[in-house]
């Protein structure tokens, strides 16, 4: 398949989501609107925040469309990035120093570690607990797609059992309304329990308005 017909094939799938799935698709729009406009303002302790909500936003958006193009894995390896980038952000309200984000070099450049990370996830066990367990259950629904497997195989394929030999290999899944309802709907659960996590972290330490 020719990458301006997949292309063209995206756009269609993409501008008939609306009519096609409904409420499903206005919760999750409307979620992903009000994740680009609920901060009035910031203080200067926020620019990390605000870097990792970046992330957050636009990895939801690609997991948005995603799943209406019809790409179930890609869409869960969106959203398990921005839960990922939503955990860093809430730890980020709370801590402004650098170091504990990664490793500074000598040229100037920054080295993420394991060990920030495994710093990061025990700082909101140890603070905000429900907050961090629900990012790790969240995660743990998407652990299905995040390698890869028979299932998930099945999707672009599509075998004619009374032929032999009869496979027809696709690029797009194939299309089962309710694989596409749970990822729009996966949508707004995400987002809304990272606005309960930031919420709780804001309101003690006063970072975003």
């Amino acid at each position: 398949m020719k990458i301006e017909d997949i292309t063209q094939t995206e756009n269609q799938l993409v501008l008939g989501a609306s009519q096609k799935y409904g409420e499903y698709f206005k919760h999750a729009q409307f979620a992903v609107d009000f994740m680009d406009a609920f901060i009035k303002s910031t203080t200067l302790r926020g620019q990390f925040f605000m870097a990792f909500l970046a992330l957050v936003k636009k990895h939801l958006v690609l997991g948005f469309l995603s799943a209406l193009r019809l790409h179930h894995v890609q869409a869960n390896f969106d959203f398990r990035y921005a839960a990922e980038a939503g955990a860093w952000a809430a730890f980020a309200i709370a801590n402004e120093d650098v170091e504990k984000y990664a490793d500074l070099k000598h040229d100037g450049t920054l080295e993420p570690t394991q060990e920030h990370r495994n710093a990061m996830y025990n700082w909101l066990e140890n603070h905000y607990s429900l907050g961090n367990d629900s990012i790790k259950k969240f995660k743990g629904t998407l652990q299905f797609s995040a390698h890869a497997n028979m299932a998930d195989a099945f999707r672009n394929t599509d075998i004619g059992y009374l032929k032999v030999g009869n496979i027809g290999i696709s690029f797009f899944d194939q299309l089962e309304d309710h694989i596409v309802k749970t990822d729009l709907w996966t949508v707004g659960n995400l987002v809304m329990g990272l606005f309960d996590l930031f919420f709780g972290v804001n309101k003690d330490h006063k970072t975003i308005e």
